[in-house]
């Protein structure tokens, strides 16, 4: 290889090096209007959803608030440039999270990256629900939730 092209390679594994560094970024946020019902007599659910890339991974937890259940967990990627995101069902007295990830694009450094996220799905009726965090459409927390 000449030295023109090591030149430009390592110009290139520097800029994405740079570009994704593994530092914290604005945390991703939004919030998703109902998925289905939360009871028949329930009008609707709202998901409020947030994320940021984190040195550690937060355990699993949610817990029950006034018509609401509050979680939090981590999802793990294999390089820092992906997105997160996430949507929500609210069937009968089961509600699911679905954590969602996908690359970003480009060239990025493989580190393998924690992105820690929190959320609270309301609108929901007083009583006892299933909640269940999924990754990617895989099963990755189940729990017995009370809401007030």
């Amino acid at each position: 290889m000449n030295a023109m092209t090591k030149g430009l390679l390592t110009i290139a594994m520097l800029a994405a090096t740079a570009a994704c560094d593994g530092a914290p970024t604005a945390s991703n946020e939004f919030v998703s209007t109902v998925d289905g019902p939360a009871f028949a007599q329930s009008s609707s659910s709202t998901l409020t959803f947030s994320s940021a890339r984190g040195t550690t991974a937060t355990p699993p937890s949610s817990s029950g608030g006034t018509g609401s259940i509050n979680f939090a967990g981590s999802i793990t990627t294999p390089t820092p440039c992906y997105e997160v995101s996430a949507s929500h069902t609210a069937r009968s007295s089961v509600v699911t999270v679905n954590v969602r990830t996908a690359d970003a694009g480009g060239i990025c450094t493989q580190v393998i990256t924690n992105y820690n996220y929190q959320g609270s799905v309301s609108g929901l009726e007083p009583g006892l629900y299933t909640f269940t965090i999924t990754h990617n459409g895989t099963p990755a927390y189940t729990n017995a939730v009370v809401v007030e």
